[in-house]
């Protein structure tokens, strides 16, 4: 995936009723069962473009590129609990995993991919740190390298996860826009929310 900067349709069984909400740059979709959860996804880029392809034999830069931060809104009512942590508190958004699409014109660029977050990755070990974390301590105390996982509490507006491209030779120009699945749960019930990046235009 050399395009990539190093590194939510809904399939919940139980939740039967979609919703679609414009905000920030792009479209988000949730679904639910009959008490929508005030959850809603977003893309926020780093560039608005065009963006240029990087120069032919020579190091692409950050003219040439675009990073995307996946933000998950949370603007359910926080309740009173006696212990735990980001990952057990009454009304969080527990996260999955990510899907990641890439379209171009409307062309999907063929780097489709699911994300996990830690600690249950088995592969592109690099993207670990973009992941928002939920970490606790070991006996007696520490270290604190017990990774759960990432989750986005109540009154919460938090990049989950960000994702980059470079536009380098070769490639089609165009109007680019990435869509984002963050597959999770919120009380336990399945709960998927999708967004897409505003387009920006590839050049050069």
């Amino acid at each position: 995936m050399k395009r990539l900067l190093a590194g939510v349709i809904v399939v919940a069984a139980a939740l039967a009723l979609a919703t679609a909400v414009l905000i920030g740059g792009g479209l988000s979709t949730s679904s639910a069962g009959a008490a929508l959860p005030n959850l809603s996804a977003s893309v926020v880029p780093t560039a608005r473009g065009p963006l240029s392809r990087c120069p032919a034999g020579a190091d692409c830069t950050t003219d040439n590129a675009v990073w995307w931060f996946v933000h998950v809104a949370n603007r359910t009512q926080p309740q009173n609990f006696l212990s735990g942590n980001r990952a057990t508190i009454p009304n969080a958004f527990v996260v999955d995993s990510v899907d990641e699409t890439f379209l171009v014109d409307g062309v999907d660029q063929g780097f489709s991919d699911t994300l996990v977050p830690p600690p249950n990755l088995s592969r592109r070990f690099g993207s670990a740190g973009r992941f928002i974390s939920t970490v606790t301590c070991g006996a007696p105390a520490s270290p604190c390298t017990n990774v759960i996982s990432p989750a986005v509490l109540p009154g919460e507006d938090v990049s989950v996860y960000f994702e980059g491209w470079f536009h380098t030779q070769g490639e089609t120009n165009g109007s680019l826009v990435a869509t984002f699945t963050v597959h999770g749960t919120f009380n336990g019930q399945p709960l998927d929310l999708t967004a897409s990046s505003p387009p920006i235009q590839l050049t050069g």
